[in-house]
C-alpha cells in the first residue's frame, strides 16, 4: 500500500504549489520529483515497478502454494512477513541514503512481491487445518475482511509522513509487519494436532440432512 501513497511525491503533477526556499532551481518542471522520477515519463517508471511486484507476486504465487504444503506454516509464514518488511523498509531507505537508480527499486519490490506472495496461501492452509468445512466459509469471510483493514491501515500510516518524508511511509510499515512476523514466530501454531486438540470434521456429512431434503423433494 505505501507506494500508491507515495506516488504522488515521487511524481508531482505540478511542482507550482511545492513550497522551497530561493536557493532551489526551479528551471526544471520536475525539480520537486524524487529522482529518477523527475522526468515526463515518470508515471511510466512508476507503472512499470507496480508491474514488476504484479509479475512477480503471481509468479511466485504458482510456487508459494506448494511451498507452504510442505513447510512448517509457522515458519513459513513468519519468514515470509519478516522478509516482506525488509524488503518495504528497504524501499523507503532509498529516500534517506538518496538512491536514485531505477534498478534498485525495481529490484526491491520484485522480491516484496515475491515474499508478500507467501501470505494468502500459507494462511488458507492454516485456517484449514483449524476449521472444518461446516465453519469454513464463515472463518473464511471473516478473516477475508484484512483486505479493507489492511488498506485502510495501510493509507492511514503512510499518509501521516508522506509530504515530510516519504521514506518512513516505508519504513514504518515494514517494521510493522516484520514485529508481526516475530509474533508468528512466537505464538502461531499451525495444526491442532500440535497442541493435542480436537482436529476438525474435513467430511461433508454435514451437507446430509440438505441433500436428504432435495431427494425427497424430487420423489
Amino acid at each position: 500500500k505505501p507506494i500508491s501513497v507515495v506516488k504522488s511525491v515521487l511524481h508531482r503533477n505540478d511542482c507550482s504549489t511545492v513550497e522551497h526556499d530561493k536557493s532551489v532551481n526551479t528551471s526544471n518542471q520536475y525539480w520537486c520529483d524524487w529522482a529518477p522520477f523527475d522526468t515526463s515519463n515518470g508515471p511510466d517508471l512508476l507503472g512499470t515497478l507496480d508491474l514488476c511486484y504484479l509479475i512477480s507476486y503471481a509468479v511466485a504465487m504458482f510456487l508459494s502454494g506448494h511451498l507452504a504444503d510442505r513447510m512448517n506454516l509457522r515458519l513459513y509464514l513468519s519468514a515470509g512477513m519478516i522478509l516482506s518488511g525488509i524488503f518495504t523498509i528497504a524501499f523507503g531507505l532509498g529516500y534517506f541514503f538518496k538512491i536514485h537508480s531505477f534498478a534498485f527499486y525495481v529490484i526491491i519490490q520484485v522480491f516484496g512481491g515475491i515474499f508478500q506472495a507467501t501470505g494468502w496461501p500459507g494462511v488458507v492452509a492454516c485456517v484449514g487445518n483449524w476449521f472444518g468445512k461446516g465453519k469454513r466459509g464463515l472463518i473464511m469471510g471473516i478473516w477475508n475482511a484484512h483486505t479493507s483493514v489492511g488498506n485502510i491501515l495501510g493509507s492511514f500510516i503512510a499518509g501521516a509522513f508522506v509530504e515530510e518524508n516519504w521514506g518512513l511511509s516505508f519504513v514504518v510499515p515494514g517494521i510493522i509487519i516484520g514485529v508481526v512476523g516475530i509474533l508468528v514466530f512466537l505464538f502461531l501454531v499451525p495444526h491442532p494436532s500440535d497442541v493435542n486438540c480436537k482436529l476438525p470434521d474435513h467430511s461433508d456429512t454435514h451437507l446430509a440432512p440438505s441433500m436428504s431434503i432435495n431427494t425427497a423433494n424430487t420423489e
